[in-house]
This record gives C-alpha cells, sequence and structure tokens, in this order.
C-alpha cells in the first residue's frame, strides 16, 4: 500500500475521530439543556404545589382542632359533615366523583388527551376539610394528589407542554402533593412515580419528580403544614431468626392488605344491595360512624395521626384496631365522604404490627414500623416507596426489614389494590400473564385448564426421576 493510500486512511480515521467527539459533545450539550430544562419547571412546580397544599393542611389542622373544642358533641357535626361532602361533589364535581389519587391515576393513563377538571380540585379541598374536621375517618393525599395535578395541569398549559410533557409535569405536580403531606420527600416523590404502574417504573420522570417533590416539602414546610415525625425504634441484629420473622411479617401484611383493600369494596357493596343511595348514604354512615365511636372510642375518627404516633411509641396497644379502622374508612367513602385512603393505611399497618407482636414475641415499635411500610407497600403496590418511608421515619438502619417485609407483602396481596386505576405492566409472578381479549387485556393464571392433581403429579415424577439418577 503507497504513502499516499496510508495518508487517506488516516485523514479518515482522524476524521472520523472528530466527527464521534463532536456528538458526544453534542449530545451532552442536549441531555444537560433537558436537565436544567427539567429542573426548573420541577422547582416552579414544586413551590407552588407546596404552597397551595401547605395552606391546604394549616386549613385542616385549623378546622380540625375548631371541632375538638365540643369535645364529645364533635361527632354530631357527622351528620351535616357528610351530607355537605357528598352533595359539594355530586353538585359542583360530578365527573370527578372518584377519589383523589385514583382520579389524577386514570387522568394520566387516557391515552387520547390528558385532561385535569381544575372545578374539582377546591371542591375536593373544602369536602376533604369539612369530612375530616367533622370526623370522617380518612387521610389528605387524595386531595393533596389532585392539589397537585391542577397546579401542575395550569403550569403546562401555560408552558403550552405536548401531551408527554403534560403527563410528566402532572406526575411532578403529585409528587409534591405526596411529599407535602407525607413529610418525606424522597418516599413522596417515588411514591407519585411507582403508584401509576404495577411492575415498572419509568425512570424518565424520576429525577424531575424527585425535584419537585423536595421543593414541594421545603415549601410546605415552611408556611408551617409541618412533616411526620422520625421516630426511633429498637432494630434486631440482621440474622436467620430475625429475617425468618421478617419474612413471616411481610406474609402477614399481605393478608392483612387484602383486608383492607377488600374491606372498603364490601362495604360498598352492602350500601349498594342495601338500596343505601342518595341522602340515605350520608345519613345511614353517620348512624354507623357514631356507633363505632360508641362501641370502640374515638380512636377510629377522624385523621388518627396521633392514634399512629401513640400506637409506634408504646403508649396505645390496639391489636385488633385495624379491623375497626378498615370499618369506619368503609363507612366513610360509602357514605359520601372525601378524602384519602393512605393515613387510615398507616393506621391499619401500625396496628396489624402490634397483633403481630403479640403473636410472636417480637419488640411492638419495631413491628408497628414494619406494619405501616408493608402494609402501605401491598395496598398501593408500592414496595420501594414502603421501603423508602420506612428509612425516612424510623432510620436507615431498619431498610433491610423494611424491604424484606415490603417485597414479601407486596406479593402476597396479589393484584389488587387500593386504586383500581393502575395499569398492570408485569405480573407479579409467572404464574400469572397477560392476554388481550375483545374487551382489552386480562390477567389470567398461565395454568387454568391443568388441574392441581395434574401439576403434583408432574412434579412427583421429576423427583422421582432425580433421586433415581443420584443413586
Amino acid at each position: 500500500m503507497s504513502s499516499s493510500d496510508d495518508k487517506e486512511k488516516q485523514i479518515t480515521i482522524d476524521i472520523e475521530e472528530k466527527n464521534s467527539r463532536a456528538d458526544i459533545v453534542r449530545d451532552e450539550v442536549w441531555l444537560m439543556c433537558t436537565v436544567l430544562k427539567w429542573c426548573t419547571i420541577a422547582v416552579i412546580v414544586g413551590f407552588a404545589v407546596g404552597l397551595t397544599a401547605g395552606l391546604f393542611l394549616r386549613a385542616l389542622r385549623a378546622s380540625i382542632s375548631y371541632a375538638a373544642r365540643l369535645g364529645d358533641l364533635h361527632y354530631l357535626l357527622l351528620l351535616p359533615g357528610l351530607f355537605i361532602s357528598y352533595y359539594l361533589v355530586r353538585t359542583l364535581a360530578p365527573q370527578s366523583a372518584g377519589h383523589g389519587t385514583e382520579a389524577v391515576i386514570d387522568a394520566i393513563h387516557n391515552k387520547e388527551r390528558t385532561l385535569i377538571d381544575i372545578r374539582a380540585v377546591p371542591v375536593k379541598i373544602a369536602a376533604t376539610i369539612i369530612t375530616i374536621s367533622s370526623g370522617g375517618s380518612l387521610g389528605i393525599e387524595g386531595p393533596c394528589a389532585q392539589i397537585g395535578s391542577g397546579v401542575a395541569y395550569v403550569i403546562a398549559k401555560l408552558f403550552n407542554t405536548d401531551e408527554s410533557d403534560m403527563k410528566k409535569i402532572i406526575v411532578c405536580g403529585i409528587s409534591a402533593g405526596f411529599c407535602a403531606v407525607f413529610g418525606t420527600p424522597v418516599a413522596g416523590a417515588i411514591f407519585a412515580v411507582e403508584v401509576l404502574f404495577v411492575g415498572q417504573i419509568f425512570y424518565d420522570v424520576l429525577l424531575p419528580s424527585l425535584i419537585s417533590g423536595i421543593a414541594g416539602y421545603f415549601t410546605a414546610a415552611a408556611v408551617g403544614a409541618g412533616h411526620l415525625p422520625y421516630y426511633t425504634v429498637p432494630v434486631p441484629a440482621i440474622g436467620p431468626a430475625s429475617l425468618g420473622a421478617v419474612l413471616a411479617a411481610g406474609v402477614f401484611f399481605g393478608i392483612i392488605s387484602i383486608f383492607n383493600i377488600e374491606g372498603i369494596h364490601l362495604v360498598r357493596r352492602i350500601f349498594a344491595r342495601c338500596g343505601i343511595t342518595g341522602w340515605k348514604k350520608p345519613a345511614c354512615g353517620t348512624i354507623l360512624l357514631i356507633l363505632v365511636a360508641f362501641l370502640f372510642g374515638r380512636d377510629f375518627l377522624g385523621l388518627g395521626s396521633d392514634v399512629i404516633k401513640d400506637m409506634i411509641t408504646g403508649k396505645k396497644v390496639l391489636y385488633y384496631g385495624f379491623i375497626i379502622k378498615i370499618l369506619a374508612m368503609g363507612i366513610t367513602l360509602a357514605a359520601g365522604g372525601c378524602g384519602g385512603e393512605i393515613t387510615p393505611t398507616l393506621f391499619v399497618g401500625a396496628s396489624s404490627g402490634l397483633l403481630f407482636s403479640a403473636l410472636t414475641g417480637l419488640d411492638p415499635s419495631f413491628c408497628a414500623a414494619l406494619g405501616v411500610a408493608g402494609v402501605l407497600a401491598a395496598s398501593t403496590n408500592t414496595p420501594i416507596s414502603g421501603t423508602i418511608l420506612a428509612m425516612e421515619m424510623f432510620g436507615a438502619h431498619i431498610a433491610a426489614f423494611a424491604g424484606v417485609s415490603c417485597a414479601v407483602s407486596y406479593i402476597t396481596v396479589g393484584h389488587r389494590s387500593l386504586y383500581p386505576t393502575q395499569v398492570l405492566l408485569s405480573p407479579k409472578t409467572r404464574t400469572f400473564v397477560i392476554k388481550k381479549t375483545e374487551s382489552g387485556e386480562k390477567l389470567v393464571r398461565r395454568f387454568d385448564s391443568i388441574s392441581i392433581r395434574r401439576v403434583a403429579r408432574f412434579y412427583i415424577e421429576r423427583i422421582k426421576t432425580r433421586l433415581i439418577k443420584r443413586r
């Protein structure tokens, strides 16, 4: 080969290397521009949502304090409270009759067009304040999710974004809303991303969600909304015995989560079968909730945050309180009350943790902490968020136990959820498959056409064959 050919080849190689370096620099510039863009949008969304959610939480706290001055007469407000909440939503926001988080998830999954009903946000805020301050057994994260989605939707419209970016901005708003109410800047942000789908997380929205959540958390705290307290719980050393106990705890909390999910649906079905509709809903709901308070005490009505704290710290022991709390939550929802299901779910987790402690002899505070994380993870299909929530509330030293408990409870609960609008992208085990039918995608068991006897015989034969080969 001549020297001129060598020179031409070297020149070609140099040009290709230069172009390659230029492409790398160009790609990095575009990536950094994207990061800067989403950081800016996330901070704006986080500040706006955190401010709005913080003011909502302060108004709720003031209304609860004012109602508490009435003492035992406080719960007489249930009748007008549930009536006003029921007819307020039915009259002014009939298209958003679903609960906050569920309605927002459904809007994001709408393939044709993401549409958030802005008019429903103030209606749901007012209805939630009325429901909880009068004694309804619900939480505050649902309205905060709607606040976040509503504010983010307005910001997305102002930026004139396309459909894809709009959904990302709305997820940022949900993240900021959750972080404002949870008081956990990482768990709330991860929850907003993880709760959308079962079996998969979209990482392209993770960074803006985290930034928006942190901004929302600090903004809400700045206006005096507060945050979840930090608890110190005794954590055992990692070993076969402790891990075995936590595995059993995961199964236990998964079963409790089934009761939590199905219990709410059961109360609604009972109301429907008994013909309790219209004005009868708040009327019957009031009677039943007052009966719950009379028979079991006032701990099961209202927000219940102080009771959760007392159970974790050992000041109150409610072994079977989770059953009553599920009943009270189901009655409030069926009666037309407005609010979320996460705070009552944390109550259910803490109470069931105390019961598991009594059955196994483990430390009550440790089991209550595992219950809070495990029941949340299973009920909402968010094992990562449940683990991080435990770390932010109880310290990083609980991470291994909380992770195992959340993962096991997440599998044990099956494909149920507090939010039916969650999209199942991947079955939890290979026993199930997703099949396309004329009516849409459907989850089916892989071995539906095979009897249990045939499956057992198949595995027995395989075991016998292996034993014979070893001999």
